[in-house]
């Protein structure tokens, strides 16, 4: 269907990316169990559910196979989806642990990557076509290896991504490693077109993205309304102190 797909799917991965890890960041900045939850909510709607699943299922638009129908079975969609928000919901409670006790990055980012490695492939999983599905398994150990690199990379970007430009390089960068995972899976596929194979049963792709797609619009308007509106207690208390030091540093002194 065109480059234009590569790029929808990459900004979908990029902006999901930056906007989840902001929200993580005010995960671990939350005052109370009840914000730190909520953007523990948002954080992995965002991150597991555009940033990495959205953008993972939306160049299937251009997936075609010549000499076969091609359809799609609805609940193993759904189960992809659901194990991208568990990975990435487990990875981030194992990566900002509630009790205050010290982040565990290599455990998180070893859960993420896992899911992040199966997700393309139960998204192919859910294709049904008329013929016979193998895998390159070159491949598949390419996509595999990157799915961990990013994980690791995203870990990261939660702990020390501290500024806005380092958050937007991070989405910059962690998005593409996210669409080269899925091209790569995609790249392991082999499809032997089968005459004799029945019309599969099943929805085509654009009678579930296109309201999935919007879907996740509406998602990510949610963390992006409340981080403007949401103060920052972090940058608030560093203002106070800056505030407090200039008054102490250019005070007037009596006589």
């Amino acid at each position: 269907m065109g480059p234009w797909v590569i790029l929808l799917a990459y900004l979908t991965s990029a902006i999901g990316v930056f906007v989840g890890v902001t929200s993580v960041r005010k995960v671990r900045t939350a005052s109370t169990d009840r914000i730190r939850r909520f953007w523990l909510v948002v954080a992995c709607l965002v991150l597991g559910g555009v940033g990495v699943w959205l953008a993972q299922f939306l160049p299937m638009a251009g997936f075609a196979v010549e000499n076969s129908i091609v359809r799609y079975d609805l609940l193993t969609i759904v189960f992809s989806m659901l194990l991208a928000l568990v990975a990435v919901f487990m990875a981030l409670l194992i990566a900002s642990p509630s009790d205050g006790s010290s982040s565990r990055s290599e455990p998180a980012a070893l859960v993420l990557g896992a899911g992040l490695a199966a997700v393309p492939y139960v998204i192919m999983w859910s294709v049904r076509t008329q013929g016979e599905v193998s895998f390159n398994l070159i491949f598949v150990g390419a996509g595999v290896l990157v799915a961990f690199v990013t994980a690791a990379g995203l870990m990261w970007l939660v702990q020390h991504a501290d500024t806005w430009p380092k958050r937007l390089v991070g989405g910059v960068l962690g998005g593409a490693a996210v669409i080269v995972v899925h091209f790569l899976a995609a790249a392991s596929i082999r499809v032997t077109p089968d005459a004799t194979v029945p019309a599969p049963a099943g929805i085509e792709v654009f009678a579930i993205l296109f309201p999935l797609f919007v879907a996740g619009l509406l998602m990510l308007v949610v963390p992006i309304v409340a981080v403007l509106l949401a103060p920052d207690r972090v940058a608030a208390q560093l203002e106070r102190e800056a505030d407090e030091w200039n008054a102490e540093t250019f005070r007037t002194p009596t006589r």
